[in-house]
């Protein structure tokens, strides 16, 4: 439902029916569905680990070190003291809001025609769908680029906020780089990493689904492996030195033109240790919705606000982001 008046005219009801005849004057009318397939949320927000923050800026302290450990002679015992460093990290607090007015004229017309109830619901809940949204994108793509020292109100997206990096030119294997990715974290004599998800745009998977289908070994590598990863969503998975890892195709991680071809583009895929990826949030995890007093224009207005922010802790060891080059396919606008 539009919250603003349109400007009036008068206009001839002949050019405005379907249909005349004798005794018949057919007018326009609608189903009170609306069509609507819009993307509204990310796979990721479904799967992320919510915690409240501990303040404007939330904090916590990593450490990466054990200290001491060392063989001596059994007859004299000595050890020599030790500490270990725990290192404190900050991210601060952002929020996000949208809202939508219903003027008076428009309510009570709504009410008239008796559909306001269904199309108020739905402006309401397409408002916080439009916070879900942003989330979603910002999830991975958000311009800032301190958690500490913010620079602009987004939050840090997490293909910016992870550090340990990989690339898969045009001539290497998706998988085979997946594989080599996982296997070098999970390596890790310092780090107990166990990977638990993989990320990938939908044209990046796009090109992995046609990797294996022209693969002599595709069988027994991944067409027959499965994984549920939030309600009705199952998709394929790989098998990897951390074990079976789901393929997620998530359609806000980022994809840019590559910088030395033109025709190809780089499409973003993350590794991720999903326990180690948290939404530090203010209140609720969800999202406010206020009702605002009636103003002097006599307009109903609703809005709704949300606050957190995400932060992948262990960038440079527990996650890995890397790029896909491929080929451009446009993704339908």
């Amino acid at each position: 439902m539009n919250s603003r008046v349109g400007e009036a005219q008068f206009v001839d009801i002949a050019a405005a029916v379907q249909f005349q005849g004798p005794g018949a004057l057919i007018t326009d009318d609608f189903q009170k569905e609306i069509t609507d397939s819009l993307r509204r949320n990310s796979v990721l927000e479904g799967r992320l680990n919510y915690t409240p923050a501990t303040g404007d800026f939330s904090t916590y302290f990593e450490q990466n070190t054990i200290n001491g450990g060392a063989f001596v002679n059994p007859r004299s015992p000595s050890a020599t003291p030790t500490s270990n460093v725990r290192t404190p990290h900050s991210l601060k607090v952002k929020a996000l809001t949208n809202q939508t007015n219903f003027t008076h004229y428009d309510v009570t017309l709504g009410a008239q025609q008796g559909n306001f109830t269904e199309l108020q619901s739905k402006d309401l809940n397409d408002m916080l769908n439009g916070i879900s949204l942003a989330h979603g994108k910002a999830l991975w793509r958000g311009s800032d680029s301190s958690l500490a020292v913010p620079t602009t109100l987004e939050y840090v997206g997490l293909a910016k906020q992870i550090t340990n990096t990989f690339a898969v030119s045009p001539a290497a294997s998706i998988v085979a780089s997946i594989r080599a990715k996982v296997a070098a974290m999970v390596s890790s004599e310092l780090y107990a990493l166990m990977p638990t998800a993989i990320y990938i745009h939908p044209i990046g998977h796009h090109y992995l689904e046609q990797e294996q289908e022209a693969s002599g070994n595709n069988q027994t590598q991944i067409s027959n492996l499965r994984k549920t990863v939030v309600a009705g969503l199952e998709v394929m998975s790989i098998m990897t030195a951390a074990g079976v890892l789901p393929i997620i195709p998530e359609p806000f991680m980022p994809s840019a033109v590559n910088a030395t071809t033109a025709s190809n583009t780089d499409y973003g895929i993350a590794i991720l240790t999903e326990p180690m990826v948290e939404y530090h949030y203010v209140g609720e995890k969800g999202i406010y919705l206020f009702e605002l007093g009636k103003t002097s224009n006599l307009a109903q207005q609703f809005v709704g606000i949300k606050y957190g922010a995400p932060v992948a802790k262990g960038p440079s060891y527990a996650h890995a982001y890397g790029t896909i080059e491929r080929p451009t396919i446009v993704a339908v606008a």
